[in-house]
């Protein structure tokens, strides 16, 4: 059958895969932010500490990158319904854990199972890209992107009055009953496609990179437990480096590699990975890590209460994201996701200048969080995603894509490390100062300036990006 024959043109049908996929990135994001609010009571009866349940997050996140990159290279072969609906499966058993557990082995054992479902961002973006037509594609991947900001903080909120009147477990049973939900729509919603033959899965290039990842994410998340420069921060750190440094070299003698290393060295991958990851470090560190910090701080900054601080730096920066992301996707297939991604980056880059250099007016800080509310979340962030799907390989599409959405948890794990590094490097008598937030805020600015430079070598037009609403071959979709 002509794949163009494949697409679904019908609006009913759109708006109803639409929503089956919301609800299965929905389903990832809340495991993503709904565990803050328990942590407290979750230390306190299964009898752990603060270090041991953030240890269930950084495994929650680096399962999750793993995932996104090798599950989401097997679905070409083994087709997307079916692996999307694995991960939600893994999601199902995971809470069904971390709701039962009896210690904090079982809980982090539940929050590993978890994390395999870290591949549905990418499974939704590929499966929209099957089967819809470009202008629908655009406007559909913005809406479904837009969830990666959060759900305007409200998940928080009902996870904590959850905690406050049914405990911690009630959360997790909660989640489980919500993806339950997801698991059930996306199996009669969503399209079965497979766009390669069946191949081999790439062990070596599987081990190498989780191994890689596992390192580098231990060492930032647990850096500042072990201590930055102590022998074990240092040696899984090396381990990690050496690990990522050996996985393109492996790949070149892979029967069927993750990503074909032809791909990795072209400029329709690094530059884009390259950018993803600095500019989630510099935009994720300050909006997610620094910001709520120094609205907190009595001393050093503006003295806040942790719910003014998530009312005016947390909360616009997912609300405005969602509202603008669709605007950025109807507007991408007439001007290119790539004038996107630098459009929204000129801004953002001013944004966090200015930011970094008025640091001391919450006022300020509250209108640059919206600024980049809008052009960050809602068109840097979804230009991102777009373009992870459009210069991918035509025929092994699940490699960038899942590599480009590893990316986005790298990026902000980095981002986190290094900002709090500068943080704790500049205290005084144990205590953060003011000098330091602003340190941190302004290596944030630079970070997104480097990753800005990378965008400008992602390429106009690239390999297999075809215009879909005209015969192949006879023009070439614009990314520019």
């Amino acid at each position: 059958m002509d794949e163009r024959e494949a697409r679904i043109t019908s609006r009913a049908k759109i708006a109803w895969l639409v929503a089956a996929l919301l609800l299965a990135v929905g389903s990832y994001q809340l495991n993503n932010t709904m565990i803050a609010p328990a942590n407290p009571l979750i230390i306190k009866e299964l009898g752990s500490d603060t270090a041991t349940v953030g240890l269930a997050q950084t495994l929650f996140l680096i399962v999750g990158a793993i995932s996104a990159i090798i599950v989401t290279r097997i679905s070409d072969w083994t087709g997307r319904r079916r692996a999307l609906m694995f991960s939600l499966a893994a999601l199902v058993v995971g809470n069904l854990i971390a709701a039962t557990a009896p210690n904090i082995g079982f809980y982090l054992a539940g929050r590993t199972i978890s994390g395999l479902c870290g591949a549905v961002f990418a499974f939704a973006f590929l499966i929209l890209h099957d089967v819809l037509e470009l202008k629908t594609f655009s406007r559909a991947l913005a809406v479904i992107a837009a969830v990666k900001a959060g759900l305007g903080g409200g998940e928080a909120v009902l996870s904590g009055i959850i905690v406050d009147h049914l405990g911690y477990r009630a959360v997790f049973w909660t989640m489980l009953a919500f993806t339950l939900v997801a698991l059930v729509v996306c199996r009669f919603a969503v399209p079965e496609k497979v766009t390669s033959k069946p191949q081999r899965i790439d062990w070596a290039g599987s081990a190498l990179i989780a191994g890689g990842l596992t390192g580098i994410s231990l060492a930032l998340s647990q850096g500042g437990k072990w201590g930055w420069l102590s022998a074990p921060t240092l040696l899984v750190l090396l381990v990690g480096v050496v690990l990522l440094v050996a996985f393109p070299f492996a790949e070149r003698r892979a029967a069927s590699p993750l990503m074909r290393p032809s791909e990795l060295r072209s400029r329709n991958a690094w530059p884009l990975l390259s950018a993803n990851v600095l500019i989630l470090a510099g935009a994720f560190g300050a909006t997610g890590f620094v910001l709520p910090l120094l609205a907190q701080n009595a001393g050093a900054g503006f003295g806040m209460t942790a719910t003014e601080s998530a009312l005016l730096y947390v909360m616009p920066v997912s609300l405005v994201g969602f509202a603008f992301a669709p605007i950025a996707g109807s507007v991408a297939p007439r001007i290119g996701w790539r004038s996107i991604l630098l459009g929204g980056l000129a801004v953002t880059v001013v944004a966090m200048i200015v930011l970094a250099a008025a640091s001391h007016s919450p006022m300020i800080a509250f209108l640059m969080t919206l600024v980049l509310g809008a052009f960050y979340t809602g068109m840097v962030l979804t230009a991102l995603d777009g373009l992870g799907v459009l210069l991918a390989s035509k025929d092994e599409p699940g490699a960038l894509t899942g590599f480009n959405t590893a990316a986005f948890g790298i990026g902000a794990s980095l981002g986190v490390a290094i900002t709090g590094g500068a943080i704790t490097s500049s205290q005084m008598n144990g205590a953060p100062t003011h000098g330091g937030y602003v340190l941190a805020l302004w290596i944030c600015a630079g970070l997104v300036v480097a990753g800005s430079l990378f965008a400008l070598l992602i390429p106009k037009r690239g390999v297999g990006i075809v215009d879909e609403q005209v015969p192949a071959g006879e023009a070439e979709q614009r990314v520019a």
